[in-house]
């Protein structure tokens, strides 16, 4: 009886961190949306300069 319970929350506790990490990386994808658009603005801009042409 000792040996199943402690599988039993053994078992929890995997389950448990399993859905932590499921929602770490949700949170992750939804920042990488913001992280692109910052990334693909200062690109753009960039080339501007490089191009000394500030018409868009």
């Amino acid at each position: 009886m000792e040996k199943n319970k402690k599988l039993q929350a053994a078992i929890a506790g995997v389950v448990q961190f399993l859905k932590q990490e499921e929602e770490n990386n949700n949170n992750k994808k939804k920042n990488n949306n913001w992280v692109m658009a910052g990334r693909k603005i200062i690109m753009h801009n960039r080339m501007l300069v490089q191009r000394r042409d500030f018409k868009r």
